[in-house]
């Protein structure tokens, strides 16, 4: 899932020309502004037949931490990516910490098991 997320973030020119970085769980010390950090925050199983999981539900969070607080264009790409990836958006919200202002948006969709 992971691989999944990261080369479609990736192959998107539109993000490439604006964002800094991609990174996974976390952006490194030092790093540029702005960026993307997503990570898998839940996977559930989500149905279940003969005693055999056979769906989960996947909710992934990524983050798009700025300096100045313009991540709406940058959020636009990474929604028509997600949507296109087969998530569905749950919840966005807004957070400031320290000088860094990000975007926060989840999205979740299920997995379906080969049996």
């Amino acid at each position: 899932m992971n691989e999944k997320i990261l080369a479609a973030l990736m192959a998107e020119k539109d993000i490439a020309a604006k964002v800094r970085g991609v990174y996974h769980l976390v952006s490194p010390h030092g790093c540029r502004y702005p960026n993307i950090v997503y990570s898998i925050i839940s996977d559930v199983p989500a149905l279940h037949g003969d005693n055999i999981e056979l769906q989960s539900r996947v909710t992934v969070r990524i983050h798009i931490v700025t300096k100045d607080g313009r991540y709406e264009e940058i959020y636009r790409y990474v929604n028509r990516i997600m949507l296109n990836l087969g998530f569905m958006r749950v919840q966005a919200v807004e957070q400031r910490e320290d000088d860094l202002k990000a975007k926060i948006v989840d999205y979740r969709t299920g997995v379906d098991f080969d049996v």
